[in-house]
């Protein structure tokens, strides 16, 4: 069933398999960090996983919309634009979720948002490494 998700995550975009593992790793260091330096642990950890699966979100929603330019022969500017509001409003939604019913930071909130960022800039090493070890597995299994 894994294999068969990760196939269809490929098919959507082929690096986001290695920007999943980016995201979850800078989940699990930032965690660690608020959870040994912020004074406020539950709202920090809340805010943080709040802005990471915004970024998942994020990536997910940004990949559809090309798709659909690219292979839907959608409008270009319209489609980004359009895409580019629905993420702005779901992000402030998150943020007035966050806020109103004190559940999560804000600060957390948007560090973990700049995951999205982080594995952007760091995906063609994942993706280099991933490569590897899908080498390695090949011609072990000769």
């Amino acid at each position: 069933m894994l294999t068969k998700m990760m196939n269809r995550i490929k098919e959507l975009n082929d690096a986001i398999p290695g920007i999943l593992l980016i995201d979850l790793i800078y989940l699990i260091i930032g965690e660690l960090l608020i959870l040994l330096f912020f004074p406020d642990k539950r709202m920090g950890v809340v805010g943080f996983l709040a802005g990471i699966i915004y970024s998942v979100f994020a990536t997910f929603h940004m990949s559809f919309r090309i798709r659909k330019i690219v292979f839907g022969h959608a409008n270009t500017s319209k489609t980004l634009l359009i895409g580019y509001f629905i993420r702005f409003a779901v992000m402030l939604v998150l943020f007035a979720v966050l806020y109103l019913l004190n559940m999560g930071d804000l600060l957390c909130a948007i560090a973990g948002m700049f995951s999205m960022k982080v594995s952007a800039y760091l995906q063609p090493f994942t993706n280099k490494i991933l490569s590897q070890k899908r080498k390695v597995r090949k011609w072990e299994a000769q």
